[in-house]
């Protein structure tokens, strides 16, 4: 289930985002920067732990200030390896963390929120992340406990509550399913058995991982208003030969 949120997020999402310019997160695993600029707009931030979204988001914003053409491109060429969490702990700590980032990145440059002198970034991008990114768990969390109170009270329409339900999850089946499509088509490194599996994962990921997910990002906002900023540690393994 990870690598087809890795694959969504890689193929779909970023080279997206870059095609309209308005990404600001690159991957942290593998990522390149003008040194000059990067210094020039106050190098990282040692104060988060989201590092990476935070300065790829103040060099564009320093970019923009200064009216200062750039350009911010995700390139799906490039092989990289990184390691993910092996186990629901360390993946805990991972989504903890990345919510805090994100937290931490955002607030620092409210300014740009609905800002239209920041472009793309500041009309629709800083949108998106505040409310389908940092808000998201908690919007999501609300919209359940809401239903739950309104179906106690028999104020569900429930055919189309069913229609909309398998509307939207054929939505996300078929995202997931076109990413692995492209990764197919594009590096051939899955075997018919995998590809299988991966399918079956896109199947069953909103029903059993995507809920894990929301729990964890309501995690994050709760430990960032209470004041945490450990990293957490995050074991790692290596590879296993199979």
């Amino acid at each position: 289930m990870q690598t087809i949120e890795y694959s969504r997020a890689f193929l779909l999402g970023r080279m997206a985002w870059a095609r309209v310019d308005g990404l600001l997160l690159i991957s942290g695993a593998f990522g390149l920067f003008d040194k000059e600029i990067a210094i020039k707009a106050g190098g990282y931030y040692h104060k988060t732990v989201g590092e990476d979204m935070e300065l790829v988001l103040r060099m564009r914003r320093y970019m923009l200030e200064k009216n200062l053409p750039h350009a911010v491109r995700y390139v799906p060429d490039p092989l990289c390896w990184t390691e993910v969490p092996v186990s629901y702990g360390v993946l805990d700590r991972q989504r903890n963390r990345w919510t805090r980032g994100t937290i931490e990145t955002l607030a620092p440059h409210a300014e740009m929120f609905f800002n239209g002198k920041y472009g793309f970034i500041g009309k629709v991008s800083f949108q998106y992340w505040t409310f389908f990114v940092w808000l998201a768990p908690v919007i999501e969390f609300s919209g359940i406990m809401l239903f739950i109170l309104l179906a106690s009270f028999g104020l569900i329409n429930w055919p189309f509550f069913l229609l909309l339900l398998a509307l939207v999850y054929s939505f996300g089946f078929f995202i997931s399913c076109f990413s692995l499509f492209l990764e197919e088509y594009s590096f051939k490194k899955y075997s018919l058995k995998e590809m299988m599996l991966l399918v079956l994962g896109a199947a069953s990921e909103p029903l059993i991982y995507h809920p894990i997910t929301v729990y964890w990002g309501i995690k994050g906002n709760i430990d960032f208003f209470r004041g945490k900023s450990a990293w957490g540690h995050q074991v790692r393994k290596g590879f296993v030969k199979k």
